[in-house]
Parts: C-alpha cells; sequence; structure tokens
C-alpha cells in the first residue's frame, strides 16, 4: 500500500530529516572528540608513571635483580597497577597480582628489543585498562596498566548528554518546520481552494488575496492573473453566443419563409420561383460568411509556439489576389514594401482580407481602393462616403453596423475579426476619415522588421493614400 504524503508533511519531514542528520553529525564528532581526549589524559598518566618506572630502574645500571617489582605498585584498581616482563615470557609482578596481565607477543617481542613501545586497551581481572608496554633494560620491558573505569563512565555519561540534545534539537525542529510549513504554505492552501471552488462553481470570479513579494506571491499573482483571462474569455464567449444567436435568427427565420414558400406553392410562376429561389441562394450565403465570422472570432490567436516569421508583404499581396477574382470591377493600386513579422499566415491573411472586402464593399464600384504597407504599417483607403464620426468609434465592435450601411450585406463582424487578429498579434488596427472622401484603415504589427525586398503589384501609378 502507497501512502501519500502531503506537502505539508513532506516539507517537515525533509526539514525534521535535516536537522536530524546535522545533529547526529554533531553529536558523532563531539563524542568522539571528547572520548578521544580523554583517553589521551588516561595515556598522559601512564606515559608519566611508566617514565617513573625507568627512572627507578636505573639505579641498578641495566643489572636489574631478578623478579624486581616498582616497590610502589599496588594492586590494580586502586592505582596504578606494574609489572615486569622478560624476553622469555615470564612476568614479575606484585605478590598476588600474578596471571593479572598475561602478556601478549607482542610485549615480549618488545623486551627482546624486536618491537617498538606500544599503548593497548586490555582487561585486568575483568576491567577495561590502559595499558603502556616499553623496554627498560636489556631483556626486560614493563607494562604499566591504568584503570578506564572513570573515563568510560564519564564517557557514558557525554553520550548520554549529546543522545538527549540530538533528540531535544529534532523534535525542535520538527515544530520548527510544522509552523514554517503552515506559514509559508498558507497562500498555497488558499490558492487550492479558490481553484477548487472555481471547479465546483465554473465561475473564474474568485481571486486569491495576495500578501508577500516573494515566489508564492509572485504565483498568486498570476493565478488571479489567469482567472481574469479566462473570465474575460468566457465573457468574451457569451457575448459571442448570445451576439450571433441574435444576428443568425432573422437570416434564418428569412431563409425559412422563402423555403416554406416554395415548399407550399409547387405551381408557383417560374420568373416568381427564380426571385425566392436567388433570395434563398443570397441568404445562404450570408449565413454562410456569418458562420465563418463567427468562426474566426471563437478561434483565438494561435500560441506563440505555433507562430513563424511570416512575410506579410506575401501575405498582403495573396489577399490582394482573392479580392480581384471576388471584386473584379474594383480596381487595387498596391504597394507593397517588404516586410517580416512573428505571426500566422492564415490569421493575417484573413484580416487582410477582411479589410479589402470592406473597402470594396463600401468604396465606389470601380473603386479605386489604395493598400499600403511600408514601416510595419498596412493601410487600406476606400473612396466612398466614409463614416460618420458618431459611428467611427464603434466600426471594430461585434456585429455593429452603421445607420448608412445597414441595407449593405455584411453581419458587422468583419472588423471585429480584423481588430481580434491584431492585438492577438500585438498590433493595433483604427481608422480614419481622408481629405476628399473615404476611409483609411491603418494596420501596425509591433514586431515587423522591414527588409530590402519591395513588391509592386500590377495597378496605377503608386500614390499616398
Amino acid at each position: 500500500m502507497r501512502i501519500r504524503l502531503t506537502l505539508k508533511a513532506r516539507f517537515i519531514l525533509v526539514a525534521g530529516g535535516a536537522v536530524a542528520a546535522v545533529a547526529l553529525a554533531i553529536t558523532a564528532v563531539a563524542f568522539l572528540a571528547i572520548r578521544t581526549d580523554l583517553q589521551n589524559q588516561v595515556r598522559a598518566e601512564v606515559a608519566a608513571r611508566g617514565d617513573s618506572v625507568r627512572h627507578m630502574a636505573q639505579q641498578f645500571h641495566g643489572h636489574i635483580p631478578d623478579d624486581w617489582v616498582p616497590a610502589h605498585s599496588s594492586g590494580f584498581g586502586i592505582a596504578t597497577y606494574t609489572q615486569v616482563v622478560t624476553a622469555d615470557g615470564a612476568v614479575w609482578a606484585p605478590l598476588g597480582d600474578q596471571g593479572l596481565l598475561e602478556p601478549s607477543a607482542t610485549a615480549v617481542a618488545v623486551a627482546a628489543g624486536q618491537a617498538d613501545s606500544f599503548y593497548a586497551v586490555d582487561r585486568i581481572n575483568g576491567t577495561r585498562a590502559m595499558v603502556l608496554t616499553e623496554r627498560v633494560a636489556a631483556g626486560l620491558a614493563i607494562q604499566v596498566a591504568e584503570p578506564l573505569t572513570a573515563t568510560d563512565q564519564e564517557v557514558a555519561t557525554v553520550g548520554t548528554t549529546l543522545a538527549l540534545l540530538s533528540a531535544v534539537g529534532v523534535a525542535a525542529a520538527t515544530l520548527l518546520g510544522w509552523a514554517v510549513a503552515r506559514a509559508g504554505l498558507a497562500p498555497v492552501a488558499r490558492l487550492a481552494g479558490v481553484a477548487e471552488e472555481v471547479t465546483l462553481t465554473g465561475d473564474p470570479g474568485r481571486r486569491v488575496e495576495v500578501r508577500r513579494r516573494d515566489e508564492l506571491g509572485r504565483l498568486a499573482t498570476s493565478f488571479n492573473a489567469m482567472l481574469s483571462a479566462l473570465q474575460r474569455s468566457l465573457d468574451a464567449q457569451r457575448r459571442l453566443v448570445s451576439d450571433a444567436s441574435h444576428e443568425l435568427r432573422t437570416p434564418l427565420a428569412s431563409l425559412r419563409l422563402n423555403a416554406d414558400l416554395l415548399a407550399a406553392h409547387p405551381e408557383m410562376p417560374a420568373a416568381e420561383r427564380a426571385e425566392v429561389l436567388e433570395r434563398v441562394t443570397g441568404q445562404a450565403a450570408e449565413l454562410s460568411r456569418l458562420v465563418a465570422s463567427v468562426t474566426d472570432l471563437a478561434r483565438g490567436e494561435p500560441p506563440a509556439k505555433d507562430r513563424s516569421r511570416v512575410r506579410l508583404d506575401d501575405v498582403t499581396s495573396e489577399a490582394l489576389d482573392a479580392a480581384r477574382r471576388d471584386w473584379p470591377e474594383t480596381e487595387f493600386d498596391a504597394d507593397l514594401a517588404g516586410c517580416t513579422v512573428d505571426g500566422s499566415a492564415d490569421r493575417l491573411r484573413t484580416a487582410v482580407r477582411n479589410l479589402l472586402d470592406n473597402a470594396a464593399k463600401f468604396g465606389p464600384p470601380q473603386g479605386p481602393v489604395r493598400v499600403r504597407l511600408a514601416e510595419g504599417q498596412l493601410t487600406v483607403r476606400d473612396h466612398g462616403d466614409g463614416i460618420d464620426p458618431d459611428d467611427l468609434p464603434f466600426i471594430f465592435d461585434r456585429f455593429y453596423r452603421a445607420t448608412s450601411s445597414r441595407s449593405a450585406p455584411g453581419s458587422g463582424l468583419g472588423l471585429a475579426v480584423v481588430r481580434e487578429i491584431a492585438h492577438g498579434h500585438g498590433g493595433e488596427v483604427w481608422a480614419e476619415p481622408v481629405r476628399g472622401g473615404g476611409t483609411l484603415v491603418r494596420l501596425t504589427l509591433p514586431t515587423c522588421t522591414n527588409t530590402s525586398a519591395s513588391v509592386d503589384l500590377p495597378a496605377s501609378a503608386k500614390v499616398d493614400a
């Protein structure tokens, strides 16, 4: 069974584990240092006793008598214990202490002059002791032993104290980690609560309160920005659905009425039938254009990873070719300087095509429509009656149609699509009246870079817009 830990629990475990590891490492180092220091003190005492014994042995001038033992040596455990080891392995010890410390082979080798003096920990009569073995004369070595009972007790006491301190430190670190996790992860908990509420209610109107400026504060700010973008998207979607349903209702009703008329009167004269069929065809085409415009608005802009470097002059040239096919009587005069922009070629082509269709629709039948691309700005000018100043601020709104153009075919979505595409590419679009009549629309894209190429499409002489 796999146990899933919360982020707070993992944080506490990591913090407590890290402090525990550090505490244990410090405790181990301190324990070893104290134990080594205490053992060195015992070694110093044993070495001092060994110097005293050698000084006593010097009075014999190298001829130490058999069974000699330093006079002040006493039973082990009360004071320092001393014995003499011969090169033959015999032991000279105080009366009653024979056999307390059996000499090792190395100790015999020291007596024989075959090994250097050394320290060792051994057991004498069941008690741990520090033993120094060193040569005092030819064929003789002394062994001086100091009990480690007091040292071992002190080391055990220090170890217990350090262990208790480590346990207290780990517990304190765990409590501190819990407090820090609770305070530090509180914004995450609030963010999760808002996310769960938005998921349950489907309402992105909630916001996370931002109380800090660190990474968690940035996360909360970004989350709020995401909710704002989601709310704007949902609002725009609702408006689009509402407006589209409203605009589709009239042409659908008219189309159904004409279709019912044809079905109810099969004996209708050919001329009237042809007139009704023409209306049906026109209404179907109008519905098709309306649906295409709504689809363009609903598509949104492609993500940055799906964009590429696009030649805006080539895109405009392709849109001009399509416009000339659809408006054969309209003259399109174009002067396109080479320009490269980051974006979607299909979306930009749709924007340019909508501007050309709008200019051809509301300009004179023969035009001209003048198109210029220079320094990252595309301008499209018609020579029609122009736009009323009262209507000018609203012509890029969805389904907005000026009073003077409501009799003309269209859905009022073409320029709205252009604005959506311009904003999606970080650009702007606006319209302005022109002296002498007509309207000039400007589309700017901020990331355009001019190139040395220039495209002149077949048209009349180049005239400033």
